[in-house]
This record gives structure tokens, sequence and C-alpha cells, in this order.
């Protein structure tokens, strides 16, 4: 459902809000990596909700939404979730130099998460990601569904 329903609205989003990596290089966010954050936060779902308040396909919280002038009340709309979410997305990897690690850690954990209180123990992830078991699972998660996604 993922792969096809959304493959227009999402390769829009990402032609709209490319990122600068650690080079100053700009480029695209890859749909796939869309895709794994759409099927992670709501299974497809533009009508979820989380406990916490995220809303739509994306489940972009509202002070996120205020930030990035989307309409929080609107994000049911599959089209503006994910434009929503790319230029979050965007935003977050440009803020993290490229670095898709730190980048869903912020998506999930808050933008400035990982900074604040980043995990400490040995490995590739050490420091990269936000001391949190829900946000260490979701970037595993994310991460494997986008190598999934990918290859479609």
């Amino acid at each position: 459902m993922i792969r096809e329903k959304y493959s227009d609205s999402i390769n829009r989003a990402v032609a709209k809000y490319p990122y600068i990596n650690k080079d100053g290089v700009r480029l695209t966010i890859h749909p796939g990596l869309v895709k794994a954050i759409i099927y992670q936060e709501s299974r497809g779902n533009p009508d979820a909700k989380s406990h916490a308040g995220a809303y739509g396909l994306t489940q972009i919280m509202p002070q996120t939404a205020r930030l990035l002038e989307c309409d929080y009340s609107k994000l049911n709309d599959p089209e503006l979730a994910i434009d929503c979410s790319v230029k979050f997305l965007a935003a977050l990897l440009t803020y993290n130099k490229g670095d898709l690690v730190r980048s869903l850690s912020g998506y999930n954990g808050g933008t400035h998460s990982t900074a604040a209180r980043p995990t400490t123990t040995e490995g590739l992830l050490a420091g990269r990601i936000y001391d949190h078991p829900e946000t260490r699972g979701y970037v595993v998660s994310v991460l494997r569904w986008f190598e999934f996604f990918k290859g479609i």
C-alpha cells in the first residue's frame, strides 16, 4: 500500500526539500526513507494519532507543525503530512550534517534530544541516538524499513 499509494506525494516533497550534508553538498532525501517513516509511524493510516498527540501518516507533533507552518488539524491529509514531514526531515538532516541516525533520533525524540542526552554505549551508534528505549528502537526499525523500501 505505501509502496505506490504515496509515491507521487513523496517524490514531490523530496524534490522540494533538499538537505545539505557535511561537505556542503545539496542532496535529495531518498523516497524509501520517507516510506519507512510512514510505515513505522502509522502503517499508512492517515488518521493515526499517538498518545503524545502526534498526528497523521508521519506523526507530526503540534509544536513541530507550528514551527514548520503546517496546519496540524489537517495532517490527516496525506499530501500535507508528507510535505510537512519531509520539510522537517530535511531540516534535521541539514542540522545534523547528513547524519541519518542523529536525524531519525531527532525526528522521534525531539530535534535536540541527542545532544541533550546521547547514548553512552560503545559502538557505531554511541552518542548518535537519544538515550531512550523508544527512540533507540525507532531508529533501528526505520533503518530496517528503509532497507526494505529502498529496493522498491
